[in-house]
Order: C-alpha cells, then structure tokens, then sequence
C-alpha cells in the first residue's frame, strides 16, 4: 500500500531504525506507531517540511511531546498519501493521453497508407505491361505489410500501456483507502467518513428513509494519557474502536472523528434504535476492567459519553453532526458516562 512512499534498503531502514529509537529515548516520546512514522520521515531525510518544522522546534529548544507529534503527523505525514495518490493520477493520466496520441499516428499513418494502396491500384488498372505489373503488385504486398507491422505494433503499445494502467488503478486504490483511513484504529478517519456518509444522507433525503447519527466521546481521555502514558492512551483507542465495530453492523459506518471522539451513522435506523446502540455500547464499556501493558497497573473503568440525533428531512450533515455534539456535550456536562439525544428542539437525557 505504501510502496511508492517507502523504498529505502534493508541497510538505509536499519541505520535510520537506531538512530530514530536512540532519539524517541531521548525526547522520551513513546514507541507508538505514528511518533516512529513521523521520526522515520525526519531521519531518512523524505519530508522537507516536516524537517524544516522539527530543525525550527529544536533550535527554539521548545517541548516536542506527543502532542506536538501528533501536529506534525497530521499535517506532514498522513496527507502524503493524498500527494502520492495525485502522482499516480497524473502518471494514469499521461498514459491515457500517450494511447489517443498514439491512436492518432496510427490513423493518420493508416490514412496515408490507404491513399498510397488506392494510386496503386489506379497504376495497376492503367498498367500495359508485365513488368510494370509486377512492380505494382510489389509495391502493394510492400504497403500492406507495413499497414500489417504497423497494427501489431501499435497493438502490443496499447497492450502494455493497458497493462500500467491496471496495475495503477490498484495502487490508486489502495492508496485512497490508506488516506481515508485512521492508521492507528483502522476505522475511517474524518476525510473517509465524510465520503462515506455522502452516500446515505442522499438517501436519507430522497427516500426520507431513517438515519441516526452517533458521536462519542472517551470521558477524561486526558487523565489516562497523563497518568498512565500515550501508549496506553493509544491502547484504549484501539479497543474501543474494536468496541465499536463489534456493535455496528450492515450499513452501519463507524469512524474516528479526531482525538478521542468517534463518530457512526446508522442508515435506516430510528432515534430509539441508534439510542438502543448508544447504550449497549456505553454499559459494555463500563463493565470493562483495564490494566496498563506497559507498568502492569489497574487502569479500572474507562467511561464513555454519547450524543444522538436522528436526521431530519433538510438539513445537511453539518447540522446532524451539531445536533449530536449538543447531545455529548450535555452528557459531559450532567456526570459522564450516559447518553444524550436531541429531537430536532432540545436534548433530552434519560
């Protein structure tokens, strides 16, 4: 999936594997998968804007903690797979336009060589003698094996140029899956979940069918990164996402919204299904026990908070998502760990 991002050797990747962990250890960063990610474009030297603002944070001897890699991740790292998919955009694009002007040639060389084929015929109708005959009749064998060779080669040009095409048609696929998706949980992130919910509120607002809408929120995330590490934290992520996709099914789409919010639509589902969900998902959280891989210690209970809202004939996403976020945020606001819904007037909490 990543191929084209990552070419460095066996003994480059290496060289630079010593150098980023001697510096993770150093900056006392933990040894997640996006703060290595961002180190390894930093060392091999790939990113020059990333460089550039790492050189400037160092030179100001300001604090490079999770956060801040987590900036540069977001803004340096994880768009170039959108970079790379506009590359190969380009490159599926300077083939098509090498078929039509090949196509092109070949017509206009066809054409030249019928206008060629049809004078010598006319000779061979105006011919009086056997050698002149002779000559005419070599001249079109002549003709119509270059019109022969020509074909071929202008057949085994496409055949190839279909075969490039092929294969970068996969790469772009995988690549726009890549750059929809969060790297750390594997749900969709913002930018996938914004196309993928396109699909259902047109739906939604042509076949006034139901749809619900789901933010939550992880309560005092902060608390378990600062007390238990960003590894943890990242861990917890990672669970509750799995949480989430066990709950969902069918059309059901679920995705990170950012940080520790997370977001689901529900296509063909009631208010009173999506609160239904809401809940199953927050009480089987709330019977989790956690326990920090790292030192060993009793995390206790993790908590979650929910906001509801069921689409209404008219509005755009925008107004659905602010409706659910008015939702959670009264949730956080009345204790934590329940589940809000707004009807279209007021949030209501059970």
């Amino acid at each position: 999936m990543l191929k084209n991002l990552y070419l460095d050797s066996l003994e480059a990747s290496g060289k630079y594997l010593r150098i980023i962990l001697k510096e993770i250890s150093e900056l006392k960063l933990p040894y997640t998968p996006i703060v290595y990610s961002v180190w390894y474009e930093y060392v091999s030297g790939q990113n020059a804007e990333l460089n550039k603002d790492i050189q400037a944070a160092r030179e100001k001897k300001e604090l490079i903690d999770y956060q801040k890699v987590l900036e540069w991740f977001s803004n340096h790292v994880s768009d170039r797979q959108l970079l790379n998919t506009e590359e190969q955009t380009r490159k599926a694009g300077s083939l098509l336009d090498g078929i039509t002007s090949r196509l092109t040639e070949a017509g206009n060389r066809m054409g030249l060589q019928g206008d060629q084929l049809k004078a010598h015929i006319e000779n061979l109708n105006n011919a009086s003698n056997e050698p002149d005959i002779k000559n005419i009749c070599r001249d079109i064998v002549l003709e119509t094996q270059g019109i022969i060779d020509g074909n071929a080669e202008l057949k085994n040009n496409i055949h190839t140029t279909i075969s490039e095409l092929d294969a970068l048609k996969l790469e772009l696929k995988n690549l726009k899956e890549a750059a929809k998706t969060d790297m750390l949980t594997g749900l969709l992130n913002r930018r996938g979940f914004e196309d993928a919910i396109k699909q259902p509120m047109e739906e939604a607002q042509e076949e006034t069918a139901p749809l619900t809408l789901i933010i939550a929120d992880i309560d005092r995330f902060k608390r378990i990164n600062d007390n238990y590490g960003h590894l943890t934290g990242d861990n917890v992520l990672k669970l509750i996402s799995k949480l989430l996709q066990k709950h969902i099914k069918g059309k059901d789409i679920a995705g990170r919204f950012g940080g520790e919010e997370f977001i689901m639509v529900l296509p063909e589902t009631k208010m009173d299904g999506g609160f239904a969900l809401a809940e199953q998902i927050r009480t089987s959280l709330e019977k989790m026990r956690w326990q920090s891989k790292s030192s060993g210690k009793d995390i206790g209970t993790i908590t979650i908070s929910l906001g509801v809202a069921q689409f209404i004939p008219g509005e755009n996403i925008d107004a659905l998502i602010a409706r659910a976020d008015k939702a959670l945020y009264a949730a956080k606001e009345n204790g934590r760990n329940r589940t809000g819904t707004h009807n279209g007037n007021e949030v209501i909490l059970p």
